[in-house]
Order: structure tokens, then sequence, then C-alpha cells
């Protein structure tokens, strides 16, 4: 698992990322040319199912893939994925890559490798694409739209995300993923957001031996929930905890502890893939300030995102967010 997320491969798999995130700004611009309204929920939904997927096994969710659409969707019975990850995965073994590799490529190497420390069945393979296409995808979709959502509704940050895109990138490319280790507000921004919209908001762990945590002894083999959300919004460690101000991871010290920041979890349990998901946040949110401005709810909206929280593990907005894009740079001008 350590090998599907390393920083090597992360880095090898960034022209996806790339491309997948230009894909989504061609749809939004051309809904922008017709003055269309775009559920931007459901778009960055689009982007990360179509990222996922071709990352695990070379393959885009909307209009190619057939079976990634049945893996990620709703409308299959449990019973149903055992045939139609083992039809994959034979689509795989019949064509084995020894170049760009994606993850499925990766996993099947191990299972056929009779010398590995730890063998992996066919059945364990199965259960690692499941667990990485359910957390691969609604979680940063979801997360993306959080991150948005509080940069329109609080319009300063939006802009000094853009003027610092601006100052670092310039008005004639397309900001890129190298670009955001000199957007500093840019993860702030981001971090803050998450800090008030974990992906995971309730991280469940079982206790290996029995221990003490303050008042409370926890026997061993229990069960515990983890309340993340809570943590991350705890005033004895957060300054105006229920407030979006980025600008708490520039200026505190004590606010950047990373002990009291996991919106990923912690630890050897923490996500594993929370490296892949912040490289196709930044990246994307930074794209989308530099190159739109939004009316939240179309020509007649009261310009506010609407944040009730719904109904769901991953605490996802209660009302599409539906809003209409303006363009303020198109970075393919000079390809079209």
């Amino acid at each position: 698992m350590m090998e599907l997320f390393s920083a090597q491969k992360v880095e090898h798999s960034h022209v996806v990322r790339k491309e997948e995130i230009a894909w989504f700004l061609r749809q939004v611009l051309e809904c922008a040319k017709k003055k269309q309204v775009v559920d931007v929920g459901a778009e960055l939904m689009k982007l990360t199912n179509n990222t996922t997927c071709r990352m695990l096994m070379n393959m885009r969710y909307s209009n190619e893939c057939d079976e990634s659409v049945k893996i990620i969707g709703c409308d299959i019975k449990v019973r149903d994925y055992y045939e139609i990850l083992e039809k994959v995965l034979k689509q795989h073994e019949a064509s084995p890559k020894i170049e760009n590799e994606d993850l499925m490529d990766i996993l099947l190497k191990v299972h056929q490798d009779h010398n590995a420390e730890f063998k992996i069945t066919r059945t364990h393979l199965k259960a690692i694409l499941l667990d990485l296409f359910g957390a691969g995808t609604g979680t940063s979709g979801e997360a993306m739209g959080w991150i948005i959502a509080e940069l329109i509704n609080h319009p300063n940050a939006y802009n000094k995300v853009r003027e610092e895109i601006k100052y670092v990138v310039g008005n004639a490319r397309l900001v890129e993923e190298l670009d955001v280790q000199s957007l500093p507000y840019l993860q702030a921004v981001v971090k803050e957001a998450l800090r008030l919209h974990p992906p995971v908001p309730i991280v469940v762990r079982e206790c290996r031996k029995d221990c003490k945590i303050k008042e409370f002894d926890i026997p061993e083999i229990t069960v515990v929930a983890i309340n993340v959300y809570a943590i991350n919004r705890d005033p004895e460690i957060w300054d105006n905890a229920n407030d979006f101000w980025p600008e708490r991871f520039l200026v505190s010290s004590k606010e950047k502890d990373v002990l009291n920041y996991i919106p990923f979890g912690g630890g050897r349990r923490g996500c594993p893939g929370s490296k892949l998901a912040l490289s196709l946040m930044h990246t994307t949110i930074a794209a989308i300030v530099q190159c739109f401005d939004w009316k939240v709810g179309g020509e007649g909206g009261d310009g506010k995102v609407n944040m009730e929280v719904g109904i769901g593990i991953s605490l996802p907005m209660a009302q599409p967010f539906i809003s209409l894009p303006i363009v303020h740079f198109n970075p393919f001008t000079s390809s079209i």
C-alpha cells in the first residue's frame, strides 16, 4: 500500500491529474460560454471519479468505462462487485504493461510475486480496489466543494488566492501542481477548509491493549470512535474555532501543531492517500480561482453558498451547489 501512494508514484501520476483538471475546466468554460449554471459539486465528483479510475485502471469514469461506473455507482448489488472486478483484473492480466503502470498493474505484480513477504490473494486485491474507489472519489470531491464554497462566501480570501497565483504564475498560463509549493496562502486555505469540513469526520479504531485516556479506562479490543470534526473545532485549540480564517495557519504555531490538525486521521492508520488527495485539491482549487468568478444560484442568486450540512458519513452539502461561472481567465485560448 505504501508503494501505491509513495511520493514517486504520486509524482508519476501528475500527468493524469493535469489532464483531468484541464478536462474539468473545459466543461465549465463551455457552460460559462452558454451562460449555463453548473452543479459544482457534481462536476468536482466527476473530476475525482475520472482521476481515480485512470490512476487505478487506466480508464475514465465518464463515457468510456462501463465497469468503473458500476463500481463507483450505487445501483449495484454487493454480490455483483466480485464479477465486475474479476473482469477488470482479467483485462489487465491479458495486457500487462511494462511502462506507465496504473495501480491495478502494481497490485497484480505483487499478487503474482511468489517471493513477496506478504501474500496478496485475489480477494485481497478486490478488497483493496474497492477501498481505493470508495476513499478516492466521494470524499475528495466533497472536500473540494466545501473549499470552493468557503472561498466564494469569503471574497477577500478568494481574491487573496487569485493575487497570489497571479504573482507566482503570471497571466499567461494555467497554474500547475509544481506551483503549489510557492502558494502558501492557497495551502492555508485548503488546510482551513479541511479543518472545518474534514473528509473523514469520524475515525473508528480498535484498542490493541488496555490504556487510559484522561479519566477513561479503555479495555483491550474496545472499538473507539474519534470525533475528528469536534477536535478540529475545539475552542481550547482553535481561536474562533467555527470561523473560516486561513491566516491562522500562517501566524500561529499552536494551530499548526500536527497533533491538533487531523483531517485525514493520524499515525500509522492515517489515510495513506492524503498526499495524493491534497495534490489534486490544491491544483484544482487554484485553477478554479484563477479561471472563474461565480454567481451562486445563477443570475438571481443571493451570492452565498448554502453551508448547511447534509446526511452522510462524509458530511456532504445538504443542498446542490449550483452556480453560474463567469470566465476570468481562459488558459486554452492560445490552443483553440
